[in-house]
């Protein structure tokens, strides 16, 4: 590909972009572990991409791509969404707020596209970061975990077992790193690369069946048979028998993991009841009256920000008894559900354009790092229908910091911003 040519000296173009990378390995690492680093390392990867990309315009040439035009399209209606949302104008401002993240998988893409060994650098990155986090678990359980008397860090018990974030980020962050592992010990020729690569699985994913997150379980075991989809010999029988052999661990781990047997009873009890006041419950009923909002404006929705206030009746007939209960903004803990209340069926579709783009891009490339967005696609596509990943900023960040990166990576193999 020919680039324009700039009247900047090439040699500040290059300083700045490789600060802007440098950045974005930082804050790969940083999010697994720490909010305060995480929002630090993004916004000075940002401030260095914008430095940058005004020295270099041909930086920019990937955001035609189409997972960038997605998500920067996604943004746009976020915003253009504020003009009719019923939400107050505080919450407007939040949803518009917690939507910008989008912009990272652009300034990922357009970083990793000419810079052939940083995708996989940062999927490196991200993992120490995860091994990090794993670390501190294992210290919960050994009683070793250090408090912050700052209030830095939080640190759970053997109840309830989780350091830095809650168990549900941590499920999701590990089964994706604990698969991420396998997947590449599968790629490694060295059996000492080999084996120290599933080791680094089942350290990652020791973790989330001895704790509390049901999204852990959900996004390792779905992890496990897309590696098998990716890596193994495709052919009914094999599925089925892979199909079979997993129902077995699942059983086993039902058997042996006292947290994952409670977790599961307890959901199957909460939906039973039908307890709108129980977690469960109450996700349920974010379903039945989000569903029903789409229903009454399916084109555009409510609005940026306007779950909490289309659910607000609703939280007033559940809650009528306990007032502390309703001062709780809700958001319906399902990605595909809040955007599509807030901007209807064209929100919804360019999220899963988004998701498509991506996951498009991975499966046409086999290699580890085409694999791994494969995977990073899988685990998070499904966890966001329970699980309101975009609105949340740690999830938001490690996924499309990810996403671009490895994104990047299939754009840059085609030799073309296409």
């Amino acid at each position: 590909m020919q680039y324009p040519s700039s009247s900047v000296p090439a040699s500040n173009c290059g300083r700045i972009e490789r600060l802007a990378r440098q950045l974005l390995l930082l804050a790969a690492f940083s999010i697994p572990f720490s909010t305060a680093l995480m929002n630090l390392f993004v916004g000075l990867t940002l401030i260095a991409f914008v430095l940058a990309a005004i020295l270099d315009r041909t930086l920019l040439l990937p955001l035609r791509t189409p997972a960038a035009l997605c998500a920067l399209a996604l943004l746009a209606l976020v915003v253009i969404g504020s003009t009719w949302s019923i939400a107050p104008p505080d919450e407007v401002r939040t949803g518009m707020r917690k939507y910008t993240k989008l912009l990272v998988l652009p300034v990922a893409v357009c970083l990793c596209w000419r810079a052939a060994d940083l995708p996989a650098r940062v999927l490196r990155w991200s993992l120490a970061g995860c091994a990090w986090l794993a670390t501190a678990l294992y210290l919960v359980w050994l009683g070793m975990m250090p408090t912050s008397s700052l209030g830095w860090w939080r640190v759970g018990d053997l109840q309830d077992p989780y350091a830095y974030r809650n168990h549900i980020t941590i499920g999701i962050l590990l089964s994706f790193a604990a698969c991420a592992a396998f997947l590449l010990a599968t790629y490694a020729q060295d059996w000492r690369k080999r084996s120290a690569l599933l080791a680094l699985g089942v350290y990652f994913a020791a973790p989330i069946l001895m704790g509390n997150g049901r999204t852990g379980y959900v996004g390792l075991f779905l992890g496990l048979f897309a590696l098998y989809l990716l890596r193994g010999r495709i052919t009914l029988l094999r599925c089925m028998l892979v199909a079979a052999v997993m129902s077995a661990m699942f059983t086993g781990v039902y058997l042996v993991s006292p947290n994952f047997k409670m977790r599961m009873d307890l959901l199957a009890m909460e939906v039973t009841r039908n307890d709108a006041t129980s977690p469960n419950g109450l996700r349920m009923s974010f379903m039945k009256f989000g569903t029903r909002a789409v229903l009454e404006r399916p084109l555009l929705g409510h609005g940026t920000g306007s779950f909490s206030e289309v659910f607000a009746p609703e939280a007033q007939r559940i809650w009528a008894g306990s007032p502390n209960e309703l001062k709780i903004r809700h958001q319906p803990h399902s990605e595909p559900l809040l955007l599509a209340v807030q901007l209807g069926l064209i929100g919804l579709g360019l999220y899963v354009a988004l998701l498509a783009a991506v996951g498009k891009a991975a499966l046409s490339r086999r290699d580890e790092n085409a694999d791994a967005l494969a995977l990073l696609v899988a685990i998070y596509g499904t966890t966001s229908l329970f699980n309101s990943l975009l609105w949340d900023p740690t999830e938001a960040y490690w996924f499309l910091l990810l996403a671009g990166a490895l994104y990047g990576h299939c754009v840059q193999r085609r030799g073309t911003a296409q």
